[in-house]
């Protein structure tokens, strides 16, 4: 999927996703807040305490989970970018004072070796193996040397892959997806030279990758 297709898919999804108007979107709009609350929960006990976190989202949506990383350090400087504009303009309103911006997740515009944690929630399964690596390189590229890379997928044996998601069929609203194995996501983080991976499965259906730089 090309980056221009991403990005209309993406804000039609936004557009809709964060509107009370729909109830199926406005369902998975609460349950966002379960999951996001148990991927901060991970990352946080994964870095330990922080005195000043230095936090960037990758592909950030709503960037719920950079919010309740936000309420769990005691100071944090958060940053979010996201391809789609009504992605970002959800951000803003929820989150004024993050900086956020549109940006394409293969060429970060940021420098390198700033950020303690580096993470993205429900990104890389929408592209190749491949590509999947080259964000995720950007991701370290970005982390400074002992900070936290974090990557959140689908995971392959849950109810939600091999169930909920082939129900839907094409009308999934989610995109294309290639969900990972346990050990494919461990194996995956490790060949890009992160290293004290965890693999973590959340409630049952998805697969937060911890590894540190």
């Amino acid at each position: 999927m090309n980056n221009e297709v991403n990005g209309n898919l993406w804000d039609s999804f936004w557009a809709i996703h964060a509107s009370s108007t729909d109830l199926y979107h406005h369902l998975l709009w609460r349950v966002r807040f379960l999951f996001s609350s148990a991927y901060a929960r991970k990352i946080a006990q994964a870095t330990g305490k922080l005195e000043s976190a230095r936090l960037l989202e990758i592909g950030c949506g709503s960037a719920r989970t950079l919010h309740y990383l936000d309420q769990i350090y005691s100071k944090s400087s958060c940053y979010a970018l996201d391809l789609s504009s009504q992605a970002i303009q959800l951000v803003r309103s929820i989150n004024p004072q993050f900086q956020i911006t549109i940006a394409d997740a293969f060429c970060v515009p940021l420098e390198s070796n700033q950020f303690d944690v580096t993470f993205s929630i429900g990104l890389i399964e929408h592209f190749t193996r491949e590509q999947a690596g080259q964000i995720v390189s950007e991701k370290i590229r970005v982390t400074q040397k002992g900070g936290m890379v974090t990557v959140m997928v689908p995971w392959i044996s849950s109810v939600y892959n091999l169930i909920v998601r082939k129900a839907f069929g094409r009308h999934w609203p989610f995109g294309d997806e290639n969900p990972f194995h346990r050990r494919e996501l461990e194996e995956f983080l490790e060949q890009l030279g992160l290293s004290e991976i965890k693999i973590h499965v959340i409630y049952g259906s998805t697969l937060l990758g911890i590894g540190r730089k």
